[in-house]
């Protein structure tokens, strides 16, 4: 009995741990030529995952870098359109994520941006000082599994955003298309009306 509500207690208790850790989203936009970065203060030992997409703006492609607390580039990506890291922090303090639209001389780049960074966890420092039983681990593995739904749902939220600007933008540019065609059925309709009218003018001089 005694088992079953520590079993019991250590479910309920990783379940808020895992839905407890901290997310960030937001879009912004990094002007042609210029570095943006975001930073995020992040204690030691913590896994982090950072999800990112270019949702408009030329090739849609940017350049992403990690950089730690002592300054040491931890990842770095060139003209990626889209990108999920997972990393754990090794040192505790702030973190810069750095999205670079240098290579660019004329094209604005939005940015979707997800940064989600894992609560610490008394119960995973008490699972290191002393031994866990198989489904006590079980159970650890999957608090690890839910963070890692959590992070999927983000990323295809993120994905989903960008599926609609781009479908948003494709009607915006198919509408003005159709305008454009409509206009210029209008003209060649009046132009041939005008054409006609001037022949049979003509043809009633002579």
């Amino acid at each position: 009995m005694m088992m079953n509500n520590k079993l019991l207690l250590l479910v309920i208790a990783l379940l808020c741990i895992a839905s407890n850790s901290i997310v960030e989203s937001f879009s912004f936009k990094v002007s042609a030529k210029v570095e943006e970065c975001i930073y995020e203060e992040i204690g030691v030992d913590l896994s982090f995952t950072a999800m990112f997409q270019v949702i408009q703006g030329g090739f849609n492609d940017i350049d992403f870098t990690i950089i730690s607390p002592d300054k040491r580039i931890v990842y770095q990506g060139q003209r990626e359109s889209e990108g999920t890291k997972t990393l754990r922090s090794s040192f505790a303090g702030v973190y810069s994520f750095c999205f670079s639209n240098k290579m660019s001389s004329l094209t604005d780049k939005t940015v979707s941006f997800i940064l989600s960074v894992g609560e610490s966890s008394p119960i995973r420092e008490i699972a290191k000082k002393k031994d866990l039983t198989p489904i006590e681990r079980s159970i650890m593995t999957l608090s690890d599994g839910v963070i890692a739904v959590k992070n999927e749902q983000n990323y295809f939220k993120m994905r989903e955003a960008a599926h609609r600007n781009t479908a948003e933008s494709t009607n915006s540019r198919v509408l003005w298309w159709s305008v454009f065609e409509a206009f210029v059925l209008v003209a060649l309709s009046i132009w041939q009306i005008y054409y006609l009218r001037r022949f049979f003018e003509v043809k009633r001089a002579v």
